[in-house]
């Protein structure tokens, strides 16, 4: 039993998503499940959203309503992750090539790497490459394993930064961006936002129901997004209407 229950309003809403989730998922496992390598990038962040999205709804439950901006920035991350795969079509499997090698790619960087590690890195890297479907793309994954520094971002050099992705979004997000980025790298709007008394130097944890539904709307409109896009890619767009629905109840609330 939660210490501070949402209220029925704001728990409907954060149910209502988590269940258009599933249903994307569940329309996607009836007709073969991921096919290509970036409806499997497509999969990995959905599943990521979900779990951030239920992490601030026990945040907020438990009394750590100020904490949750972090994890709301993880989701933009993660909606952005998914515009960078799918902006150019022709480009996904491979772009979801270099989303899933990034973590092995860097690993190889590393100087301390042992030979064991350094083999089940290039065994995973060969797997993903023998995924691509076409010839093409096969070769730019090889090309890519070649340069000896990755990048910091896995999706450079196609976009410079975060905000150059999310400019390609459908739907504009990023005020949301730009209000939790600071709290993200320790900007002082941490102590502030999402608090509902910031005055109080009370590090126990408390109830703080106005900024509760900013961080279940907040949370709630950003898996929205992911999935929506999700949606759109891998299953014809046969969710839109609920998105349209959930979307409706969620400017309800402001």
């Amino acid at each position: 039993m939660p210490t501070f229950p949402l209220s029925e309003n704001l728990a409907l809403l954060h149910s209502n998503v988590i269940a258009y989730a599933s249903a994307i998922q569940n329309t996607i496992a009836q007709h073969g499940g991921c096919q290509t390598m970036s409806s499997e990038a497509l999969n990995v962040l959905a599943f990521n959203a979900i779990l951030a999205h239920r992490g601030v709804r026990t945040l907020c439950e438990e009394g750590w309503t100020p904490l949750t901006p972090i994890m709301n920035r993880t989701m933009l991350d993660i909606f952005a992750n998914c515009i960078a795969v799918l902006t150019q079509p022709e480009s996904a499997d491979y772009m979801g090539f270099k989303y899933f090698s990034d973590f092995y790619r860097k690993w190889l960087a590393t100087p301390e790497i042992t030979e064991p590690e350094r083999a089940e890195a290039t065994t995973a890297i060969e797997l993903l490459i023998g995924k691509l479907g076409r010839p093409d793309d096969q070769e730019r994954a090889r090309a890519l394993t070649q340069e000896r520094q990755p990048r910091t971002h896995w999706f450079q050099p196609e976009y410079r930064t975060i905000t150059d992705v999310l400019g390609h979004a459908r739907h504009d997000i990023n005020q949301l961006y730009r209000f939790f980025s600071p709290v993200t790298h320790g900007g002082f709007s941490a102590k502030v936002i999402f608090n509902d008394d910031p005055a109080l130097e009370d590090i126990e944890p408390r109830a703080h129901p106005r900024n509760t539904a900013r961080a279940v709307a907040a949370c709630s409109r950003l898996l929205l997004e992911v999935c929506y896009v999700r949606d759109q890619w891998d299953n014809a767009g046969v969710g839109e209407a609920t998105y349209y629905e959930i979307l409706t109840q969620l400017n309800a609330l402001r």
